[in-house]
């Protein structure tokens, strides 16, 4: 039987971008998150009493990984050298072989996968190899052939375990490095593969289990819920896993249905309410509230003064270890079905769909922003984040059509 902890993406010394005009004492904790939730995984390795802990890739958030991130990780793995637990390693896109650091000296427990070839490092308790781990790490940032062909297959009676950094065929949201099918994964044989780069709890497969152990701590409003990592224990055939939550910070997203309201007080009732119900000890929430449905409050709600005065006095003063913030108040509510029939007819509304679906306009919209020193540097867009700025645009153009009628 072998014991290990699988987790990724620890994306240590996350810069947070986008997220500096939160308080200071709170965008002081969500940088500090990162660590703080790593050093939780690290006690439930020891607590566990695991065998090893398994990390596949993006343990910094750069190439050019900070002497804090690295001396941090160095007294962590330093911990775990003192229980006898060996650390398995492979670095991934943020973190490849090839960036800049400084030389640090590991501790005897630590092993680190080698770039450009599968290695297979041999894990041994009381005196006899017990398991081989296959894995490699990205030689640089841009790894984007399938490597899993050569990964070796289990033909032996020992506990393979394969760790790969990588995106699976079929999802999308990341960049597409070390692409892979799970067919082939599935050929190898294995009793586990430990997957990294997706930031969600996938189970590709259950048995063998294919995992993606996700991120272990949020870093935007797209990486909702808990993050954490998971501790599996083989025996045999028999495969048990259970997932723990370390994260610092949760982020969470919430509808609020507006569809039988009828006055602005009751939207601030509604809010209250959605907000208590966030409210975990010893665990900090950043909350984004969408305001949704059918209502006759639409008009009210569309020039935003009332969402921004709602959003400044949903927000807590006091961020101790179980507060909830609202981050946002998204409106996607819609007007009454009457009125949005009429709307959606007008020249205006076409024209504007039609805008809102080129992401060419939108390109070019921004391009100018792009070449900018400062603005640059904060647009680094993800999905959402573009679905964001298109519902915004929405809400603001509709908001001046009305004003005009």
């Amino acid at each position: 039987m072998i014991k290990f902890l699988h987790c990724a993406d620890l994306h240590l010394d996350s810069p947070f971008k986008g997220l500096s005009s939160l308080p200071e004492g709170l965008f002081q904790q969500l940088s500090d998150s990162t660590f703080v939730s790593f050093k939780r995984l690290i006690d439930l390795a020891i607590s566990e009493e695991v065998d090893f802990v398994v990390i596949a890739g993006d343990l910094y958030d750069s190439g050019n990984r900070s002497l804090k991130a690295q001396s941090y990780l160095k007294n962590c793995f330093m911990k775990l050298n003192s229980y006898d637990i060996n650390v398995y390693v492979v670095h991934g896109n943020h973190d490849p072989l090839d960036g800049q650091w400084v030389d640090l000296e590991w501790p005897s427990n630590v092993h680190f996968f080698d770039g450009n070839h599968i290695q297979t490092l041999y894990f041994e308790k009381k005196g006899r190899q017990v398991a081989a781990l296959h894995g490699f790490s990205y030689e640089t940032a841009a790894v984007t052939d399938d490597r899993t062909l050569h990964y070796p297959e289990k033909r032996d009676d020992l506990y393979h375990i394969g760790i790969l950094h990588g995106q699976a065929d079929g999802y999308s949201g990341h960049s597409r490095y070390a692409p892979f099918l799970l067919t082939e994964l599935l050929k190898k044989g294995y009793d586990y593969w430990a997957l990294g780069h997706i930031h969600k709890r996938i189970d590709l497969n259950i048995d063998p289990p294919v995992r993606y152990s996700g991120n272990i701590q949020g870093r935007h409003s797209g990486e909702l819920g808990e993050k954490g990592g998971y501790i599996v224990t083989l025996n045999h055939n028999d495969v048990k896993s259970h997932f723990y939550s370390t994260s610092e910070i949760d982020w969470q997203e919430c509808s609020v249905d507006l569809t039988e309201v009828d006055s602005l007080q009751e939207v601030i009732l509604l809010c209250e309410k959605m907000i208590s119900t966030h409210q975990h000890r010893n665990k900090g929430v950043l909350l984004v509230l969408k305001l949704t449905g059918q209502t006759q409050l639409y008009h009210d709600l569309l020039d935003g003064t009332f969402i921004e005065d709602l959003e400044e006095i949903m927000r807590e003063e006091d961020y101790d270890s179980s507060f909830v913030h609202v981050v946002s108040i998204k409106n996607v509510t819609t007007p009454s079905l009457q009125e949005e029939r009429s709307m959606k007819q007008s020249a205006f509304f076409q024209d504007l769909q039609s805008v809102l679906e080129d992401d060419g306009e939108l390109q070019q919209a921004i391009s100018e922003l792009s070449t900018h020193r400062t603005a640059r540097k904060y647009l680094e867009l993800n999905e959402q984040d573009w679905e964001d700025i298109k519902q915004q645009a929405e809400q603001l153009l509709l908001s001046e059509f009305h004003k005009s009628r």
